[in-house]
């Protein structure tokens, strides 16, 4: 059932993105749908981009068991997910990088549960380093009795154990005060067919890089 879903949704978009005249192929698309962390069979939630002087910084990808519109449902959800961050600047300092996650996950938590996982959050700061380039790629993996993994190209630079520290992170994306509201509502699912779809040229486009 849920397969024949996927194709379906395959299927609608090939028809849309030939409407910006995109030439990617249903492999490509297929991919873009679905992933295996650990395991657990993750179904893309939706895609939201950050920008930077008009310019598309990174472009995020959530993935979840179970898709929803509800932000506490995904933040506090128990099963495996996935955020992914692709850049989309042909340069971008870790370490500032690392500064922004941790004024994102100060805005969007109370000072209390930082307070409890500042060691965590220290070891999680500290592992953005170095220079990224455009097409690198970012993964946080939840994974349940295993804590939040942090990948760059699929090296791991990190792993957090304390339990209840995803919540703690994906708050940063999907808490009272995002990176931006669009950015936010494409995260949930919630964009317009048309942005959706340019979200998803622009991602493969990126990731071809």
């Amino acid at each position: 059932m849920r397969h024949r879903g996927i194709l379906k949704l395959l299927s609608g978009l090939a028809i849309l993105v030939s409407t910006f005249s995109f030439a990617a192929s249903n492999e490509e698309l297929y991919e873009v749908q679905k992933v295996n962390v650990a395991g657990n069979e993750l179904f893309l939630n939706g895609m939201g981009a950050v920008k930077k002087h008009s310019t598309t910084y990174y472009i995020a990808a959530l993935y979840v068991k179970n898709k929803s519109r509800i932000d506490t449902d995904i933040i506090f959800d128990e099963d495996a997910k996935r955020m992914t961050l692709t850049f989309a600047l042909d340069r971008v300092s870790g370490r500032s990088f690392g500064r922004e996650m941790a004024g994102s996950l100060k805005i969007n938590n109370v000072p209390d549960e930082l307070q409890a996982y500042r060691g965590d959050l220290r070891t999680f700061i500290g592992m953005f380093k170095g220079i990224y380039s455009k097409g690198d790629i970012l993964t946080f993996d939840f994974i349940p009795k295993t804590g939040v993994i942090v990948r760059h190209n699929g090296e791991i630079l990190g792993q957090i154990r304390n339990r209840g520290f995803d919540k703690i992170l994906f708050k940063a994306w999907l808490g009272e005060k995002p990176y931006s509201a669009s950015f936010k509502k494409g995260l949930i699912g919630a964009n317009e067919d048309k942005y959706a779809i340019e979200l998803l040229r622009q991602y493969v486009e990126v990731k071809k890089n």
